[in-house]
């Protein structure tokens, strides 16, 4: 029974020694020292009397282990009673070109707001908006672009993880070491490994062949602060939460949409996912994405494309062996790569990455690569640019239109020259196969007699017509070819609308303040299909009444409702080369009428 005694007597006296411990001892110790970091983020250095008295209501913290447990002290190795909790802030700092907010809930951005004129969200006015534009009216400008929009549970954009036995999360909670204008360290320990994160950048200016103002470096360090070996993988994910409602996937009748997509180029393959059932428009084959996807092979960037602009991260070093996982959901966009690390006691690693967060305009784009230092990693950033199947001729159009950009000053302008060159290099095949066509004509009342004549002998009508077009020299397909050669152009240019920076935002005139938007008065694409109903008209009508009918009248309708909503640089284009054919056509008929041709054909 004493026995009993004395023993309950011991456990109630180690359970008082512990309260007493724990809220006299340990208690004030944990809060001085929180009170002491929160104190050094913020900027104020205090001494240990002083700690003493402030008092700090402690922000909503996640517990954050020091050396996995380990507090350093003038070199003595002392064993810490339990986590401290780092607080949670945000650090804004300014650069010519973004707007950047990180935040120490896993030290990345929660904004990245560019600054520039054009570098704005898509914003479509209604009719009745686009009408009073037109006789005066002012509308408040479009909230700049927003490239860093952290996603909650999942972390901020260029967050850091580890996976592995002993992970990190992408949110875990940092310490800030250091911000200033052109740099911010921070730093957190989590179980057997130490992490620090250090952004660097320059505070260039704005500009449309240099892309310093919109790039950085991220340092990783990971040091293994355990007493045995670790192995993990390394992340480092570009993530954006998407408002679904203010995205639009293109369709054909919807326009060419501002959709998010996440990019993944490894081994040399860019793959590309939006969430799933979305994609497609007039010009492109879209098909249903999965939510995630995983590509291994030497990685050499991720990103995240926002139509005109981009979110990029890539090894500095070179490309790296890994694996990159994307993932496309309504409200979520994420793309990061993972990269392995071994790591033994006390060990250290360092990875470099490059961070571009800026406008996807081609020559910035491919000017990261060529103004490198030699020997420097080229990720090839203007791969993120989907032209498709129509690249070559893209490109061509775009450069084409920075020549006569320089030379008119309007983008506007820049198409209707563009419109005039291509009308001119297929000048010969347009009026060769006008005169073709004026042939044809002359030949319809023979047509007509062989119908006639054979009115049950399909094949027997076939062979005489033949015959009858040898005789005339005439191609009945030769009005085709211009046609033909034509939808490539067409297909590169609104391609090159829906996909280039350098024609998004940019004016015609007036109302049309946007030629990647549609015309908010459709009267651009209304003037599109009175020109092509103008145009057909002129065209000799070989066909019967219900062909014709349809040709005349049923296409340019189907056409101009698709052309409401795409955009207003490509109805332009179309519109001109209507507008050039029309006056080809009235001027060969002139010509026609004065210069009579000789019997059995018209000479071309």
């Amino acid at each position: 029974m004493d026995q009993q005694k004395r023993l309950l007597l011991a456990i109630s006296l180690m359970f008082g020694l512990t309260l007493i411990w724990t809220q006299f001892v340990w208690k004030p110790e944990a809060e001085a020292e929180a009170a002491r970091i929160a104190a050094m983020d913020a900027g104020v250095t205090l001494d240990a009397g002083a700690v003493a008295q402030v008092e700090i209501a402690p922000p909503p913290v996640e517990p954050v282990m020091i050396d996995g447990g380990l507090l350093e002290d003038g070199g003595i190795v002392l064993i810490a009673a339990a986590p401290v909790a780092l607080p949670m802030r945000e650090v804004s700092i300014d650069r010519p070109t973004t707007k950047l907010t990180f935040t120490t809930e896993g030290a990345g951005l929660v904004s990245a707001e560019l600054t520039g004129d054009r570098e704005r969200e898509e914003k479509s006015l209604s009719i009745v908006e686009g009408w009073k534009k037109m006789f005066g009216a002012q509308y408040e400008p479009a909230p700049h672009m927003n490239l860093a929009r952290a996603v909650p549970g999942v972390g901020p954009n260029v967050a850091v993880s580890l996976l592995g036995a002993s992970p990190v999360a992408a949110t875990a909670r940092y310490a800030v070491v250091e911000e200033s204008p052109g740099k911010a360290v921070f730093t957190t320990t989590s179980g057997p490994w130490e992490v620090t994160k250090t952004f660097t950048w320059t505070q260039a200016e704005r500009s449309d062949t240099d892309p310093a103002g919109y790039l950085s470096t991220l340092a990783v360090s990971v040091k293994n602060v355990s007493t045995t070996a670790q192995n993990g993988e390394l992340g480092v994910h570009a993530i954006r939460a998407i408002v679904p409602g203010a995205e639009e996937a293109p369709s054909m009748f919807g326009g060419i949409g501002n959709q998010a997509s996440v990019l993944c180029r490894a081994a040399d393959d860019v793959t590309r996912k939006v969430p799933p059932g979305e994609g497609g428009g007039l010009f492109s084959c879209g098909s249903a994405a999965v939510y995630d996807e995983e590509k291994k092979g030497l990685l050499q960037f991720v990103g995240i494309d926002q139509q005109y602009f981009l979110t990029a991260i890539w090894p500095k070093d070179g490309a790296v062996e890994g694996r990159c996982l994307i993932t496309a959901k309504p409200a979520e966009r994420q793309a990061a790569l993972f990269m392995p690390v071994t790591l033994q006691p006390g060990e250290s690693v360092t990875r470099n990455f490059g961070v571009f967060l800026g406008p996807k305009e081609l020559n910035l784009l491919q000017a990261i690569g060529s103004s490198a230092a030699p020997g420097t990693f080229d990720p090839e950033l203007e791969k993120s640019v989907d032209f498709g199947l129509w690249a070559v001729i893209c490109k061509v159009l775009i450069s084409l239109l920075r020549f006569f950009h320089g030379v008119v000053g309007n983008w506007g302008l820049a198409i209707i020259l563009l419109t005039v060159m291509v009308k001119l290099l297929l000048l010969p095949l347009t009026h060769r196969a006008m005169v073709s066509a004026e042939s044809m004509k002359k030949l319809q009342p023979k047509m007509e007699e062989i119908k006639k004549k054979y009115p049950d002998d399909r094949e027997k009508q076939n062979v005489e017509t033949m015959k009858l077009y040898s005789e005339g020299k005439v191609n009945p397909l030769g009005g085709c070819l211009p046609l033909l050669l034509q939808l490539p152009i067409w297909a590169a240019l609104f391609t090159t609308l829906r996909t280039s920076y350098e024609l998004y935002g940019e004016p015609f005139y007036g109302v049309w303040s946007n030629l990647t938007s549609k015309d908010p008065t459709y009267l651009m694409p209304l003037a599109l299909g009175i020109t092509m109903i103008i145009t057909q008209r002129l065209q000799p009508q070989m066909m019967d009444k219900s062909q014709a009918f349809l040709m005349t009248w049923i296409m340019p309708v189907f056409f101009t409702a698709i052309m409401m909503n795409y955009p207003a640089g490509l109805a332009l284009y179309i519109f001109t080369n209507n507008l050039l054919s029309i006056i080809q056509q009235y001027a060969l008929r002139k010509w026609l009428a004065r210069n009579e041709p000789p019997a059995g054909g018209l000479k071309a």
